[in-house]
């Protein structure tokens, strides 16, 4: 796997998030990951979408993004080397980190999912929105780890 981190140099922050093709949670998502490449791309943020199941091919995940629409790179991550390196654990699951690869924030996108098949009806609180925004004023993320909610990352192989 080529390292997303390829991607933060002379940006702000890179933000990856671990998607699957066949978990409902994460393809739920697709239009508001799409939002915020589009909205923070312009402020200096960098995208990426891990593909961490390891029966998932490079063809797969090439249809997948562009079957949802994914304009950012997508990376395969089947030995999960950077998948452990930030502790994703489900899809979707996100992670900023700085151009030098330190974790800023972990966790869900906001929490529109109380559990897994339980969603709300909108969204109250917008954690990788809210991680973003101090990211790009260069304040400190007040709340650095939050528990996505998702289908669990099967194991390597």
């Amino acid at each position: 796997m080529i390292n997303p981190l390829t991607l933060a140099k002379g940006k702000k922050a890179l933000v990856v998030f671990f998607v699957a093709t066949d978990c409902p949670i994460s393809n739920a998502y697709a239009p508001e990951i799409k939002r915020l490449c589009e909205h923070y791309t312009r402020q200096k943020i960098a995208f990426a979408l891990v593909y961490p199941d390891p029966d998932t091919s490079l063809a797969d995940a090439q249809k997948h993004a562009k079957a949802y629409g994914y304009t950012c790179p997508i990376f395969l991550d089947p030995g999960h080397r950077f998948t452990r390196k930030v502790g994703a654990t489900v899809t979707p699951e996100v992670a900023v980190l700085r151009p030098n690869g330190s974790l800023l924030y972990r966790g869900r996108i906001d929490n529109l999912y109380v559990d897994f098949g339980k969603p709300r009806f909108a969204a109250t609180h917008h954690d990788l929105r809210n991680a973003l925004d101090a990211t790009v004023a260069n304040k400190t993320i007040r709340t650095q780890l939050t528990k996505a909610i998702g289908c669990f990352i099967p194991e390597r192989k």
